[in-house]
């Protein structure tokens, strides 16, 4: 077992020296050579950085025991582990889970799921929360840059959806050439079938195919966010369209700038995961911080 974890978990268990952010939720990686090939993933078959995930580094976990341990007397609430479909990745993040569930901490996986049976196994052995990736919402964007087929991996997320209610999160990434009207219709069903968004901002990443593809802008980025804000709260009809692209907003709820903050399982922050921390921050990774953002709000004018 290759177990790798975010610096910022590192960082708070005392693992290593740097900065502390005010973090509710651990990040590890189950790591291994991908047998998948996405054009935006840096684990990509064709890239294997193994080092990074997006643009967060991953250090290896030295010493398994001694990080459980802290990991244990930590204050951490919940621990997210992000899967690489490697050969035998099964065996490995069973033997994590149960692992994980000493220390009393919520865990999440997101693994690329592909059977009703794995999402069962998984719930089974203890997972609270799982995430089933979506990534690319456009079916023909879907099968060039993801591979496979979009319509059976929804149908995989619908079963698995009424099975485990409120315990299925996806997750979409923002500016892969898809339109604001096929964000906002996939959002609406995933709202529907009680399965939580996690957005992302795509971000070119070198060594990818897609290292020249163009970021979304921070204002189309936005837009995107306040509209999942108001479709989780029932409130699609105050989304303007101009064809396929959010124009603007009838009104916006006096909470709106909450919009901005990382979406995903409960406790969920990921700090700097698609953007360079020194800005512009896309996902918004603590109360505090969008507060001090003065500005936060003037990008959707």
């Amino acid at each position: 077992m290759t177990l790798r974890s975010s610096v910022g978990t590192l960082y708070k268990l005392g693992l290593r020296k740097g900065s502390v952010e005010s973090l509710k939720t651990a990040y590890l990686m189950l790591d291994g050579v991908c047998m998948f090939n996405c054009s935006y993933c840096t684990h990509a078959s064709t890239v294997k950085n193994l080092s990074y995930l997006s643009r967060v580094l991953w250090p290896e976990v030295e010493d398994l025991s001694f990080f459980f341990e802290r990991l244990a007397h930590s204050d951490f609430e919940r621990v997210c582990v992000q899967v690489v479909s490697y050969p035998k990745f099964q065996r490995d993040l069973f033997e994590l889970i149960e692992r994980l569930k000493a220390s009393n901490k919520a865990i999440s996986v997101s693994v690329r799921a592909v059977s009703v049976d794995l999402v069962n196994e998984l719930f089974k052995r203890g997972v609270d929360r799982l995430g089933i990736a979506i990534d690319v919402v456009n079916e023909e964007l879907f099968r060039k840059f993801r591979g496979g087929n979009l319509l059976e991996l929804k149908r995989l997320i619908e079963t698995s959806a009424r099975s485990y209610v409120n315990r299925i999160t996806t997750h979409i990434i923002v500016g892969l050439g898809e339109s604001d009207k096929e964000l906002f219709e996939t959002m609406v069903w995933l709202r529907d079938i009680n399965v939580e968004t996690a957005l992302f901002a795509f971000m070119p990443l070198k060594g990818t195919i897609l290292e020249s593809h163009p970021r979304p802008s921070i204002e189309r980025y936005r837009k995107i966010q306040l509209a999942r804000f108001l479709i989780y709260r029932g409130l699609e009809r105050a989304i303007e369209f101009e064809g396929e692209t959010i124009k603007n907003f009838k009104w916006l709820p006096s909470d709106s700038y909450r919009a901005f903050l990382t979406s995903g399982c409960p406790d969920c922050t990921r700090p700097y995961y698609n953007e360079n921390p020194i800005g512009p921050l896309y996902n918004i990774h603590s109360e505090e911080l969008l507060r001090a953002m003065s500005n936060s709000l003037e990008v959707i004018g």
